[in-house]
């Protein structure tokens, strides 16, 4: 969710503008007054930082096999099933809009606006699953047995976010994927609804000339998610 100012909109955007614009004069200057080392460095702040580069399907199998890990790790008791309504980001997704701004001073403008341009043929890869029928007990046993579980492996387990509707545990997993992307999986719980949702996600990445995409610039081809298998093969 972002996190909203209480200036308005309107001076919030004026502001950031003049700040934008003052750094760019600054780094001409300073590239002119400094020579070509430093017209070289303020280049790439310029331009901005390419995002890495991936395999979309690479990325979506690698992503599919975390939430598998994540499931194993919670050994639920029986009772538990695939929610009968998936939530839309439920599967393997990939984000396009609104998600991989184009990096650097020279774009800094332009991603102030709410319909920005998105860097082309780029996106922000994830898998998730939901899962019914789970009890207020069965995720206080679940999460502690997860926590155990998965920081024994290596992982980066975080504290339990309570800020939303329901409780939220991010964690980091030991060793990075495809492209060496960073990526996150997360395990909420609905209290009201007594659902759990398991996801997995990356940063941006761009993907390779080779890889097929719509007219949009949305990869396809992307493999089908198959976890939890336990659940899936019933």
């Amino acid at each position: 969710m972002t996190k909203r100012v209480r200036k308005d909109g309107r001076g919030r955007r004026t502001a950031l503008r003049g700040a934008v614009l003052t750094a760019a004069v600054a780094a001409v200057v300073l590239g002119t007054v400094g020579g070509e080392a430093v017209a070289e460095g303020w280049t790439g702040v310029w331009d901005g930082e390419p995002y890495p580069v991936a395999d979309p399907a690479a990325v979506a199998a690698h992503l599919d096999a975390r939430t598998q890990s994540v499931y194993d790790a919670l050994a639920l008791p029986p009772g538990v099933t695939l929610a009968a309504e998936p939530g839309a980001d439920d599967g393997i997704t990939a984000r396009i809009y609104g998600v991989c701004r184009p990096r650097g001073l020279a774009h800094a403008l332009e991603n102030l606006n709410d319909g920005g341009a998105d860097q082309p043929r780029t996106a922000v890869l994830g898998a998730r699953f939901t899962l019914a029928g789970v009890g207020a007990d069965q995720w206080t046993e679940a999460l502690g047995r997860v926590r155990r579980t998965l920081a024994g492996q290596g992982w980066t387990v975080d504290a339990v976010d309570d800020s939303g509707r329901g409780p939220r545990l991010t964690l980091t997993p030991p060793a990075t994927g495809p492209g060496a992307l960073a990526e996150t999986a997360s395990v909420s719980f609905d209290p009201v609804d007594h659902i759990l949702v398991v996801a997995a996600r990356t940063e941006c990445a761009s993907y390779p000339d080779s890889t097929p995409a719509d007219v949009l610039g949305m990869p396809i081809g992307l493999p089908t998610a198959t976890a939890p298998k336990q659940l899936h093969a019933h």
